[in-house]
């Protein structure tokens, strides 16, 4: 089984992780200390909440 990782700190998400989606659709760990803060935030909640969000999501990658 595949699994997104933060672009940020590569650490693979849990469900109920709090997130940022940015305008790149690159998603990141709302407080990893490595989350650059460059790119516009579009979307923030649970990871599982982006994910069902947005359809560009395979939903097998959770």
């Amino acid at each position: 089984m595949a699994y997104i990782r933060c672009a940020a700190c590569g650490k693979s998400y849990e469900r109920q992780d709090e997130v940022e989606l940015d305008i790149a659709h690159t998603v990141l760990h709302k407080e990893c200390p490595e989350n650059p803060k460059g790119l516009e935030v579009i979307d923030e909640g649970t990871f599982e909440e982006i994910v069902l969000r947005y359809p560009f999501f395979d939903e097998k990658r959770l």
